[in-house]
């Protein structure tokens, strides 16, 4: 069914007029037809939408291995291409065994190859389909819907953020990928006044939590000249990770190196990964997919961190508290924080594509290669 295109719903009086707008449905009422003119009622459901499953061809089966508790895990899910499915994945969408949407979002995908898709995968789920094959449909993936948060800086401005520091902006002359990449200016020595002037904060409200990103620091001054990933627990604050002083190290009271010690370089992209894994009150952390270690989890004054914390906030913060030497910036990019997992959920394509006929899948022959 096109979007805006009537179609019976049930067998009861409503129109169902809109398919895919997020987190709403929108019902009319047949008695509200007064001598050819619409008089619209919108009834707005805080679930999200069902597809109308007679828009898409097939329907692939998916199961779950390892489900988990945790509601709405991020569980990347690589798709291999299919007959009848778009070459680009645009028309993937997934439903759970009520035909609730399950959100998505495609990090990239290789044409008529596979795709690497972000679900925020339901608690306890163990099975689920893949609906595909609607050449018109366009890609409803959304990285807001799976991750805690998410910044690609690629709408050009910093909305996403709760509080951005003056010396924070979005450009486009340092980036990993895309047009535009986060850069925190450090054009000053650290004083205390200064603080918020190179902060993003972003509220979370989540742990456990795994920290995804690039970044890059352009200068290191003497003592210091850094860029530090910080989560915070009220006023209590955790030093996940910072590229500080040629090294890449946490603090705990005490800068230390994680058990591999990896050097820091200026004007190159690290790829890093920190998860905060709180029911154990201990911290991993990758860098460029390199495991380099883990550690206690230990706030900034040494004291540990409770069992089953939740972080209020996730923060990025250029630091410098050099006696001499250049200002620095530190760039950032492809932000993701996401519930963390111990035990990660494994999905893949189980049995043959059903073909869809009206709303109930039947199955089929294949359809031709594209």
């Amino acid at each position: 069914m096109l979007p805006g295109r009537a179609s019976a719903l049930g067998s009861g009086r409503y129109i169902h007029i809109g398919a895919w707008l997020k987190g709403a449905v929108i019902l009319m009422d047949s008695r509200w037809m007064i001598g050819g003119l619409l008089v619209a009622f919108f009834i707005v459901s805080a679930g999200a939408l069902t597809p109308d499953a007679g828009e898409f061809s097939w329907r692939q089966a998916i199961s779950v291995e390892n489900s988990s508790a945790i509601d709405d895990l991020p569980v990347l899910f690589n798709a291999t291409h299919l007959a009848g499915m778009r070459p680009d994945f645009a028309d993937i969408r997934f439903v759970d065994g009520g035909g609730t949407v399950i959100p998505h979002w495609i990090e990239n995908a290789t044409n008529g190859s596979h795709a690497h898709v972000w679900l925020a995968l339901p608690a306890d789920t163990w099975d689920l389909s893949m609906l595909y094959g609607n050449p018109g449909a366009r890609d409803t993936g959304n990285p807001d819907a799976v991750f805690t948060f998410f910044e690609d800086y690629e709408r050009g401005n910093l909305s996403r953020w709760s509080f951005c520091g003056s010396n924070v902006e979005v450009q486009s002359s340092v980036v990993c990928t895309g047009e535009y990449a986060g850069d925190i200016n450090v054009s000053e020595p650290d004083l205390r006044h200064l603080a918020n002037n190179r902060i993003s904060l972003a509220n979370v409200s989540e742990g456990p939590i795994a920290i995804e990103g690039d970044y890059l620091v352009s200068e290191f001054g003497q003592w210091c000249g850094s860029g530090y990933i910080q989560v915070w627990n009220g006023t209590d604050r955790i030093y996940a990770l910072h590229l500080r002083n040629r090294s890449v190290q946490y603090y705990d009271g005490t800068h230390r190196n994680f058990s591999a010690d990896i050097p820091a370089k200026t004007d190159t992209w690290y790829r890093i990964k920190v998860v905060m894994d709180t029911l154990n009150a201990t911290g991993h952390a990758w860098v460029d997919g390199e495991y380099i270690g883990n550690r206690t989890l230990r706030f900034a004054d040494g004291s540990p961190v409770p069992e089953g914390v939740i972080f209020t906030d996730f923060a990025l913060i250029g630091s410098s508290a050099w006696a001499s030497g250049e200002p620095h910036h530190f760039y950032v990019d492809n932000i993701r924080v996401r519930k963390h997992a111990s035990i990660e959920p494994v999905l893949a394509y189980a049995g043959p594509p059903l073909m869809n006929s009206g709303t109930a899948a039947r199955s089929g022959s294949m359809p031709p290669s594209t």
